[in-house]
């Protein structure tokens, strides 16, 4: 308990820091978003790859966090509301205890969309992770097109979402 609370001061004086010092919806340029192959709930490794030309948010969080817990329900929403269009969630859990905690946070949040296990790697590759939530909005091709440090909302991700899905 007492690890959790430090983590989540930690995390919640780098949040009021980004949003103080920097902008929250920074525009990525273009870049490749690097594949990667992590190992979901089920020890199933699960590739970036696999949603070749599909949009995806890349949401990295953890369960103690509470800005990730409060935009959990806008991405179901719109993993529900877009599937069908060629669009996907991924999460991408930093939790140290994930077999402990993840398993029963994903029932009980019913989350329809896959949660991945975070390593390292991963975390450096995307920029050396350093806040969460953390967020990527990635285009068909693969590209990073839009990259969010902190808490989102649907109404600012959807309009990014919408022109990717559209190809624009």
């Amino acid at each position: 308990m007492k690890k959790n609370a430090i983590k989540t001061a930690v995390i919640s004086l780098f949040l009021i820091a980004m949003v103080m010092f920097s902008a929250c919806g920074s525009s990525a340029s273009a870049a490749k978003a690097p594949d990667f192959t992590l190992l979901n709930l089920e020890n199933k490794p699960v590739s970036l790859s696999d949603f070749k030309g599909k949009v995806v948010l890349l949401n990295y969080f953890a369960t103690y966090c509470p800005p990730c817990r409060a935009e959990i329900p806008d991405f179901i929403g719109l993993q529900t509301k877009y599937a069908a269009k060629g669009f996907t969630v991924i999460g991408i859990s930093v939790d140290d205890d994930w077999q402990k905690v993840l398993p029963s946070f994903t029932k009980a949040l019913k989350i329809n969309y896959p949660v991945l296990i975070a390593t390292p790697k991963v975390l450096k590759d995307y920029g050396d992770i350093y806040a969460l939530p953390s967020t990527f909005i990635i285009d068909r091709q693969g590209d990073v097109v839009k990259n969010y440090v902190g808490m989102v909302t649907t109404d600012e991700v959807e309009p990014v979402i919408l022109k990717a899905v559209a190809g624009k």
